[in-house]
């Protein structure tokens, strides 16, 4: 019975071991294979990558830029001389031609000042004649009663002045009304002035000196009476230039005044962007080029632009220099005042070969990229030269044909032969 139980023993034991072996054996034999088979695995690892055909068409730089829409032309309208509004002839946002009568000042004064001054002239005129003719009795007797005449009126109106004087410093009255007294009593004064050195020559006879005298109170009245219907024209006030009627601030009835504006006037026949250029960019800018014009009120418009003005001086504080850009074109009124961007037109080719900036491969000796070989699987590396770039778009001068598909996506890491695995094959279609 030991007997038999040993046999099973050795026989368990040697089955057990020889189990271990073969174990062992395979293990050596997997190991080997995957030593043997793992190069050939990894020379045939390919790259996945994206692609795309170089494509043919414009390319452009610009240099952006913001600045506000004006009009070709905006005048102020003052008052050349202080009165009543009588009437307004226009209404904001009327065209009106250049010329046209914008408003009418009270002038029923001013039109006494300019009769009084016609008649002064009348006067000096008639007493450089009689000075000439020499005087007859009748005209010695005329001559008296015009300088009682005279001396009556400029009693009168210097009473009136002195009393406007202390009513208008007193504040009872307007300064129209003191200057209306005031401009009584000078013409009064001349009046009797007048007169009485007609009055003298007529009773002493004239000499060569009296007759230049009343010559030089003829200018004198002839220029009075320029001035006051230069004064009576001014209240008319018209339209200086063409454009829109603006900014109406006076109505019927109010004071009009040299020191504000009744009205403005645009002329929007031409717009531009006024805007400025950072001294680095001087250079790049010149007169006539063109530009692209962008206004955040109408977001689906783009219009064409010029540059027609440039500063001749840098602003010592913002450091820029500054431009207007012309509106070539606009199918919408544009109103002067909003804000505009403008895409100043550096450089343009209008046949370019264009490729994503994505494509390029930066190394030490220079830019490069990718192209799929003939095969589909392998790719050559092609140093390139570069031109204008736009967004993420890139100008290729040299290095490719146009007719080459190059890589976009995956190109980091690749080198010159390596085989790939074309992702988006569509493109290859």
């Amino acid at each position: 019975m030991r007997i038999t139980g040993r046999k099973v023993f050795y026989v368990v034991l040697i089955t057990v071991i020889g189990l271990l072996i073969v174990q062992a054996a395979n293990r050596i034999s997997q190991k080997r294979q995957e030593v043997v088979i793992e190069p050939a695995v990894q020379s045939e690892r390919m790259v996945p990558i994206q692609v795309t055909r170089v494509q043919h068409g414009e390319i452009k730089s610009f240099l952006t830029v913001s600045g506000v829409v004006e009009p070709k032309e905006m005048v102020r309208v003052f008052a050349k001389i202080m009165g009543q509004v009588k009437e307004v002839s226009v209404q904001e946002g009327e065209q009106v031609e250049k010329g046209a009568i914008l408003m009418r000042l009270d002038d029923e004064q001013i039109r006494l000042q300019v009769a009084q001054a016609k008649a002064n002239l009348d006067s000096a005129h008639a007493s450089l004649e009689r000075i000439k003719a020499g005087a007859r009795p009748q005209e010695v007797s005329q001559a008296e009663a015009g300088v009682r005449q005279a001396k009556i009126s400029l009693d009168s109106a210097e009473e009136n002045y002195q009393k406007m004087q202390k009513l208008f410093t007193e504040g009872a009255i307007s300064e129209q009304q003191h200057d209306q007294a005031k401009n009584q009593y000078e013409i009064a004064k001349a009046q009797y002035q007048s007169v009485s050195e007609s009055y003298k020559l007529i009773t002493e006879g004239a000499s060569s000196q009296d007759i230049k005298a009343v010559e030089a109170q003829v200018r004198q009245a002839q220029s009075a009476l320029e001035l006051a219907q230069s004064q009576l024209n001014s209240t008319i006030i018209k339209a200086p230039i063409s454009g829109s009627v603006t900014a109406v601030s006076v109505k019927t009835g109010e004071l009009a005044s040299s020191a504000m504006p009744l009205l403005s006037i645009i002329d929007v026949s031409e717009l531009s962007v006024k805007t400025g250029i950072s001294e680095k960019d001087i250079g790049a800018v010149q007169l006539g080029q063109d530009a692209e014009i962008f206004i955040d009120a109408y977001p689906q418009k783009k219009f064409s632009g010029e540059i027609v003005s440039k500063g001749v001086v840098v602003d010592p504080v913002t450091k820029t220099m500054e431009i207007k850009i012309r509106v070539k074109e606009a199918d919408i009124d544009i109103p002067p005042g909003v804000f505009a961007r403008a895409n100043i037109i550096i450089e343009d080719n209008p046949d370019a070969l264009i490729i994503p900036s994505s494509a390029l491969t930066r190394k030490a000796d220079g830019l490069y990229v990718f192209v799929l070989g003939d095969d589909e699987k392998t790719v050559k590396r092609r140093a390139i030269t570069t031109g204008i770039t736009q967004d993420n778009q890139v100008e290729v001068v040299n290095g490719i044909t146009g007719n080459e598909i190059i890589v976009i996506l995956g190109n980091i890491s690749l080198e010159e032969g390596d085989l790939v695995r074309v992702a988006n094959r569509e493109v290859l279609e």
